[in-house]
């Protein structure tokens, strides 16, 4: 069975609105984050201040959901194996990966490709962490603003699986970095 789903945690059924108006109510857990500017000015659209549940294959594993991992920042790229901006960015992301193994997880997404050319991407590239598979439902493009994907884009969700944050083009070693403490930070 292949399919994706984004659903909020315990809704039938979730009212979805931009990341920018999720960012302009969250408060700031300390002065470090004054005047840190979270969201995604469009965009994606996920539920606000619920745990997001997804579950999707995953290249040469087994299915992951994103509730295995609530007691972790989850750091999740969407990507694609044919662009030169994900390939640029992709040995920023694996030493991330590999310099936080006790928590944050890491998960690559591509959307529509092939099984083979994900693979000669993860090898040639040395990928440490999981890839999950978008083969043919529309679950992705269905949480992008204009329902266009664009890659790279990087979603970060606190512990617990709140969204944190959502931006789209390459992000360097610093961005991750401080994404990530403000996810932690600013989880419950």
């Amino acid at each position: 069975m292949h399919r994706a789903q984004f659903l909020a945690a315990g809704a039938a059924t979730a009212v979805v609105r931009p990341i920018a108006a999720f960012a302009q109510q969250s408060p700031e857990p300390d002065q470090r984050w004054k005047g840190h500017v979270h969201g995604a000015g469009g965009v994606v659209v996920l539920p606000e201040h619920r745990a997001i549940e997804w579950s999707m294959d995953a290249l040469d594993a087994k299915p992951f959901r994103l509730s295995q991992y609530r007691r972790a920042v989850v750091v999740l790229n969407v990507f694609a194996t044919w662009s030169d901006k994900c390939r640029a960015q992709q040995p920023v992301l694996n030493e991330f990966a590999l310099a936080h193994p006790d928590d944050t997880a890491v998960f690559g997404i591509t959307y529509h490709e092939d099984d083979r050319e994900v693979r000669a991407y993860r090898k040639e590239l040395a990928v440490p962490y999981p890839i999950a598979m978008e083969r043919r439902h529309d679950s992705l493009l269905a949480i992008f603003e204009n329902q266009n994907v664009v890659v790279p884009t990087t979603i970060v969700l606190r512990p617990g699986g709140t969204l944190s944050c959502a931006w789209t083009g390459e992000r360097d070693r610093d961005w991750f970095e401080r994404e990530r403490d403000y996810a932690l930070a600013s989880s419950p």
